[in-house]
């Protein structure tokens, strides 16, 4: 996220915790898809974590890799569905996901 600034466009509205501890990929709940996120900003709590956007399930060695230590990672642009989808890359892992809108967004 390079100069770790928040725009103030930005409508916070929504917040998720993911526990990663198993095989089964974590989607991101309908409260953040159903308030129209335009951003989300992700926090990497534990171990590594790995996502996929396109409807495939990321798993242990597939997937864009987020690292602990370069947190928090700024996903702007997101499509509203259940495509978003994290998984551990060892261990077990967590995620903090924030969601905003811009001003002006639609809210339904």
């Amino acid at each position: 996220m390079g100069d770790r600034t928040f725009p103030g466009l930005l409508v916070p509205f929504a917040f998720q915790t993911a526990t990663l501890s198993n095989s089964t990929a974590v989607a991101v709940n309908s409260t953040i898809r159903g308030g129209k996120a335009s951003v989300l900003i992700l926090s990497v709590e534990t171990n590594n974590v790995r996502y996929r956007d396109d409807g495939t399930a990321p798993a242990l060695t597939t997937g864009v890799l987020l690292t602990v230590g370069n947190s928090p990672y700024k996903f702007d642009g997101y499509n509203r569905t259940s495509q978003l989808k994290f998984q551990r890359q060892t261990g077990s892992a967590k995620v903090s996901i924030a969601a905003y809108r811009y001003r002006g967004d639609p809210t339904s």
